[in-house]
């Protein structure tokens, strides 16, 4: 069957762009000034299917904070650790530490808090640009283009009947990033062995925004989508459920140059290692040339639950 988004039977329900734009990308990353120097407020999103703050959102909010104190430099890489669940509906409070800045480097630690609350710390580091050795040792999978794909929402519409009900409930609404994964018969039907996965994704309403870091602040967010549940493909449907808890301990991210978070972008992500509770997940971030613009990890909670 012919797969392009152009000819997918439409069902009941067809998608329009408000299935891709839950959130316009400039009202994610829209911080107030706080109740002090280096301190900014910022809404925590929409209610979702758990109740509790989207990790990408906390990464990207974070980052933004450390932005609105440095000059130019553009973000290099960040650690982050979720502490405690941050529930929607409820504002968020970031407070940046200026941990040192120099004529190349600049080192920021961030914390989220939330009805005085500790939910999230973050370290990042920005650095000047500088002429020196390059090479890229990692090849982008042989992969279909996005337009060959369809958008999560799209497939699972059509093929709700057949799927995991957690599937229809959690992917067939509306999200912030444009998502279409790549042989989604594999992953939405069977289980594969080998613990992979890869998908397109862009934020299409990101388009408006001209400065490079706010692209690297939003592709942050969504490198939280999709990067922990591949811990768990081989066994059991990778998204939370009656059966299953995903939760992101803690995130990375390597900044290895600059993309715009509203044009295409591949992640390649799999697992090398899943065990005693807790899983652990890789992926490398392509755009559409085949440059790798990012790397990440994480680890997660992998929980089984009882029906």
């Amino acid at each position: 069957m012919d797969r392009s988004i152009d000819k997918w039977p439409a069902p009941d329900g067809a998608l329009d762009e408000t299935d891709f734009v839950r959130e316009p990308a400039a009202s994610i990353l829209n911080l107030a000034e706080g109740s002090g120097p280096d301190i900014f407020v910022a809404g925590s999103g929409s209610t979702n299917h758990l109740g509790t703050v989207f990790g990408g959102r906390l990464l990207a909010q974070s980052l933004c904070a450390a932005v609105r104190t440095i000059e130019d430099m553009p973000l290099t890489s960040l650690h982050a650790y979720f502490i405690a669940p941050g529930h929607t509906g409820r504002p968020l409070e970031y407070r940046v530490t200026r941990l040192r800045d120099s004529r190349r480097f600049a080192n920021r630690q961030v914390t989220a808090h939330q009805e005085g609350r500790l939910v999230f710390m973050l370290l990042c580091q920005f650095h000047a640009p500088e002429d020196s050795f390059a090479h890229q040792a990692a090849p982008m999978p042989a992969v279909p283009p996005p337009e060959s794909l369809v958008p999560v929402q799209h497939y699972v519409r059509y093929h709700q009947a057949e799927l995991n009900a957690a599937a229809v409930h959690n992917f067939a609404g509306a999200l912030p990033v444009e998502l279409r994964p790549v042989a989604p018969d594999t992953y939405f039907k069977s289980r594969p062995q080998e613990p992979m996965r890869d998908f397109w994704f862009r934020l299409p309403s990101a388009d408006a925004l001209a400065d490079p870091r706010l692209h690297q602040c939003l592709l942050a967010f969504a490198s939280d989508y999709w990067l922990a549940g591949v811990s768990a493909v081989p066994h059991e449907f990778p998204t939370n459920s009656r059966a299953l808890l995903i939760s992101s301990l803690d995130h990375a991210l390597w900044f290895h140059g600059p993309a715009r978070s509203d044009q295409w972008l591949l992640h390649h992500t799999k697992s090398p290692s899943a065990g005693e509770g807790v899983g652990f997940a890789t992926g490398q971030i392509f755009d559409r040339t085949g440059r790798l613009v990012a790397s990440t990890a994480q680890e997660c909670l992998l929980r089984r639950l009882e029906n």
